[in-house]
């Protein structure tokens, strides 16, 4: 019997994607778009794994997990998040969630993420394997250069050559909220343009 999953996620497209990626593996019992809706899914459907965004309508992800690890011990719950913030990979490990994925994960790493977990281990994206000192490094530069942590994030996308599009489309916001960002950014750190930018990150370990 394949195992049931149940996909919690707000945005329409991306949980109707994570189904079709999955459901010639697993059994998919349901598809939650709003947290509110998610507890009578489980009881009456009782799932195996549940892959849960963090940002949710109603209530937010981590609350969410911390009620559902208190009142169904036994189910598994992956987080698959477009925050790559180390501290939301600190709090899920403190609320012993059995992985954190993120968005942009692979299919083969989305399945197994799940089968490591469903064998009874966590699994956390590779990314994150430096937590501690990532998490250090990264609060360094939110305090002295005053950056937002999702301005640290913006950084570490450009570094790596994604477009102001992309980064829209991964972090599902507004392109003129990335350049608005990226304005703030320049100004904050004293570079004016992408070349400056991208030697300061090297320079500073980001």
């Amino acid at each position: 019997m394949q195992p049931k999953i149940l996909i919690v996620d707000d945005h329409t497209l991306f949980n109707e994607g994570i189904r079709q990626l999955l459901q010639d593996d697993y059994h998919i019992i349901g598809q939650v778009y709003d947290g509110k809706n998610v507890l009578h899914e489980i009881q009456s459907k009782n799932p195996d794994v549940v892959l849960l965004d963090i940002n949710l309508p109603t209530i937010n992800g981590l609350d969410l997990a911390k009620n559902l690890k208190h009142s169904f011990p036994a189910l598994k719950i992956i987080f698959l998040s477009m925050y790559s913030e180390p501290r939301f990979v600190e709090q899920a490990k403190q609320l012993n969630i059995d992985g954190y994925l993120l968005k942009h994960s692979t299919k083969r790493e989305l399945i197994i993420g799940i089968q490591k977990v469903l064998a009874g281990s966590q699994y956390f994206d590779s990314k994150f394997q430096d937590l501690r000192s990532n998490l250090h490094h990264d609060d360094y530069f939110v305090k002295t250069y005053s950056l937002t942590p999702r301005e640290v994030e913006i950084i570490k996308m450009i570094k790596r050559g994604i477009s102001n599009t992309q980064i829209a489309e991964e972090l599902f916001m507004a392109e003129e909220t990335v350049k608005s960002h990226r304005k703030n950014i320049y100004y904050k750190l004293g570079v004016k343009n992408v070349v400056e930018l991208v030697e300061f990150a090297n320079k500073n370990g980001l």
